[in-house]
């Protein structure tokens, strides 16, 4: 029995904390407990981009599709160490509607899907009034609070993160779900990230994000049964951690036919580091084998040089690359206290990847914008992603 459990058994409330100052004062994730627990040594791979200070190009000069096909493979099994290995099968798509509320010009339906085998993952379902035939459907990961998919729904946070609220009102089927760790999947008697350690005992040979993503991907399962989504327009839209989801998604789920990432692009060597990745989240733990500076921690770690983040085997760049050619769209803070050096990170993935579109002969797939307004989703800039997803997925 869980401890959760065994409370509510004993009719004892469950042990509150009290309110953190920030999420960083709120985290419970060990990345020393996760090596116990998985054994993990430092993996036994390199790559191009393996010793080299810079970002690797993606294209050679004269390069073909056919040698970034090959370039492409390489990266997917370099990643494919750092992300894990995911169960061999899964379920049939399946939910259940926990609750229909009405609202003016939609329904916002509370829904449980299956991810694997007897885990539900909570969600909710955006659908416009009026629909006819299908409509196109975006994906809205939530960035990271702790109030979930209640922040895209319109329930909680800033109205500056009410992503599938403002969507379903532009005529868009929306989707947003807890990510581990985050909601109804977060217990609160832990700290941020501690739902890790039981997913780490469960899968020792994955990784947070993998997981992520496989919930992500579950839940486009869900979307493609439904008789009034067109499913082969699907987008996805997120800032921060919904912006990193979104990019994930997209380099490991090619349904995802458009995506834009605000906020949610930093490569490992011009972040200076990979802790932000693997100790101060649990997101991609065996990058925490890539740290050697002992002055990096929780309170400094971001923007900090690190001599050892030049081994890293793949940058964010490469994992970026694999949505190519679908329609991106960057956009990025240039005083990001997040991220410090996300608009420098930005500004040289799109150098990279500019020459990677134009092999595809589709430049204009690509975009970028940059702006000045913190670690935030300022109107102007939604209102460029959300004609960024019009652009391309309510074409008939």
């Amino acid at each position: 029995m869980r401890r959760r459990e065994l409370l509510q058994a004993a009719a004892i409330p469950a042990i509150q904390r009290p309110k953190p100052k920030s999420e960083y004062d709120y985290v419970d994730w060990d990345w020393e407990r996760w090596r116990q627990i998985t054994g993990e040594r430092r993996p036994a791979v390199t790559s191009d981009q393996s010793g080299k200070a810079e970002l690797a190009a993606l294209v050679p000069r004269n390069g073909t599709l056919a040698g970034w096909q090959a370039s492409r493979q390489a990266i997917q099994h370099v990643l494919g160490v750092f992300l894990g290995a995911p169960p061999q099968s899964k379920p049939k798509p399946a939910a259940r509607v926990l609750e229909e509320t009405r609202q003016e010009g939609y329904t916002r339906r509370k829904i449980a899907y299956e991810s694997e085998p007897g885990e539900m993952v909570p969600a909710y379902l955006l659908v416009p009034d009026g629909l006819r035939g299908r409509a196109p459907a975006v994906l809205c990961p939530h960035q990271t609070i702790q109030a979930g998919k209640k922040s895209p729904a319109g329930l909680a946070d800033d109205p500056q993160q009410h992503t599938a609220l403002e969507l379903v009102k532009r005529g868009y089927v929306t989707f947003t779900w807890d990510a581990l760790c985050f909601g109804e999947r977060h217990d609160f008697a832990t700290g941020h990230y501690g739902e890790a350690m039981p997913f780490y005992r469960k899968h020792p040979r994955w990784s947070l994000l993998g997981k992520m993503v496989w919930d992500l991907s579950r839940g486009i399962d869900y979307l493609e049964t439904l008789d009034f989504v067109d499913a082969r327009r699907i987008g996805s839209i997120g800032h921060s951690h919904g912006g990193y989801t979104t990019l994930a998604g997209m380099a490991l789920d090619a349904r995802i036919a458009a995506g834009a990432s605000n906020c949610g692009l930093d490569t490992f060597r011009l972040d200076g580091n990979t802790f932000r990745w693997s100790r101060a989240t649990a997101l991609l733990p065996r990058l925490g084998f890539y740290i050697s500076s002992p002055y990096i921690n929780m309170d400094s770690y971001r923007a900090t040089p690190d001599s050892e983040v030049v081994q890293t085997p793949f940058d964010m760049h490469q994992l970026v690359a694999l949505a190519a050619p679908r329609p991106l769209l960057l956009t990025t803070s240039d005083e990001d206290f997040v991220f410090p050096n996300g608009g420098w990170s930005a500004r040289q993935t799109v150098m990279r990847l500019e020459p990677l579109y134009a092999l595809y002969k589709h430049p204009e797939r690509l975009a970028a914008h940059y702006f000045r307004g913190g670690h935030g989703f300022p109107t102007d800039v939604r209102g460029r992603a959300y004609a960024w997803l019009d652009r391309w997925l309510k074409q008939s």
